[in-house]
């Protein structure tokens, strides 16, 4: 975005000779326009680099219409929704939730999810941390290929994590600003150093995470596995699983889960694991013959072998359930208000329907858990 600094005004007389004090209010005027352009042209650029990879927005709506995206070519994509001020009388400048009357800004804005209606908690919003609130935005990071839960579909970041995510900062009186990328890997990292607030993206709490990032579950997922139609192996309690190559996603928990497995006390060869830097890529390890075993979410398992129309075989093994949510920076505060905002969605049936939109009646929860420092 340019900056254009236009300045017209009718010429008239003036003085042949300026005194010193108007010589030197005119340099100063003149200085501090300066200033200004250059701080401008600084923030224009920032603003091109930030949105360099696309620059799509779209309000709240239906996941018809959910942030919408386009790839750039380091297979990242960002979408930023903006408030709900064709809907609502929110105000788009975030103002803090010290002032009444932003609480009662706030408090007007509402918008459609799969159906379910989305209001803003004034309460709630009035709660969000001061930092966050002053943003008036929450910045998401989210896995850009893992159907149902994330994913890219028409060049738009859909999912029913996304849906929550979105009909949670809605809750929050916040703006909802989107970033789909294939490096789960580095997800965490970016939560560390503060330039996402939190991630939608399916993160199991382990305690080695719990010491980098905060996490609020909101979905109960076991551990699934598939094989290539006609294999020979068969999954039908965890030792089986022994001895054979398995590909999972670079960075997920499903390596330690399966990495616990006890098979030398089985008598067993150990499982040998293999990471891959996006679920397709694992994926196609099987289906090519490289790996014998994927594995992945059971609810994402299932999605696969609807889309890939029986290329893999479901095995009856649903290993470690564990519940499952968004990963938080940790010390911001905003675990315990997006715990909350869960919850009133979950309270208010909006949790349900938007689960049931994406076929989901497995696993949901009545409560939401918040675990923060290391503990819940």
């Amino acid at each position: 975005m340019g900056v254009n600094l236009t300045t017209g005004s009718r010429r008239r007389r003036t003085r042949p000779r300026r005194t010193a004090s108007r010589r030197r209010r005119a340099a100063t005027i003149a200085a501090a326009l300066a200033v200004g352009v250059l701080a401008a042209c600084g923030s224009s650029s920032n603003s091109a680099e930030t949105t360099s990879s696309l620059s799509t927005s779209s309000a709240v709506a239906d996941s018809s219409t959910a942030s919408t995206v386009a790839p750039d070519s380091s297979s990242s994509l960002s979408s930023s929704v903006p408030d709900t001020s064709s809907s609502s009388t929110a105000s788009s400048s975030a103002p803090d939730s010290s002032s009444a009357s932003s609480r009662a800004d706030v408090a007007s804005m509402t918008t459609t999810i799969d159906g379910a209606e989305i209001k803003t908690d004034p309460a709630l919003a009035a709660a969000v941390p001061a930092a966050i609130r002053a943003k008036g935005v929450i910045k998401d990071i989210s896995y850009n290929n893992a159907p149902p839960d994330t994913f890219v579909q028409d060049g738009k970041l859909v999912g029913w994590e996304i849906d929550l995510g979105q009909a949670v900062a809605v809750v929050l009186g916040l703006k909802w600003e989107a970033t789909a990328s294939g490096a789960f890997d580095s997800f965490i990292p970016g939560l560390q150093n503060g330039r996402y607030d939190v991630s939608f993206t399916s993160f199991i709490q382990t305690p080695e995470r719990l010491k980098q990032i905060d996490i609020v579950t909101y979905f109960n997922v076991g551990t699934g596995f598939a094989v290539k139609k006609g294999s020979a192996v068969k999954i039908a309690k965890e030792t089986d699983v022994c001895g054979h190559s398995v590909a999972v996603l670079a960075g997920s928990a499903f390596i330690q889960q399966i990495g616990s497995i006890k098979c030398a006390g089985a008598g067993l060869e150990p499982v040998k694991v293999q990471s891959f830097p996006s679920d397709a890529a694992a994926e196609l390890a099987v289906s090519s013959g490289r790996s014998e075993v994927y594995s992945s979410s059971s609810n994402q398992l299932e999605y696969l072998l609807k889309q890939t129309k029986g290329a893999f075989e479901i095995q009856p093994l649903n290993f470690m359930p564990t519940p499952e949510g968004a990963g938080v920076t940790k010390g911001t505060g905003m675990a315990k208000s997006i715990g909350d905002a869960m919850d009133r969605l979950i309270k208010s049936g909006a949790y349900k329907e938007i689960m049931a939109k994406w076929e989901i009646t497995n696993g949901l929860v009545e409560k939401a858990t918040v675990y923060a420092d290391g503990g819940s």
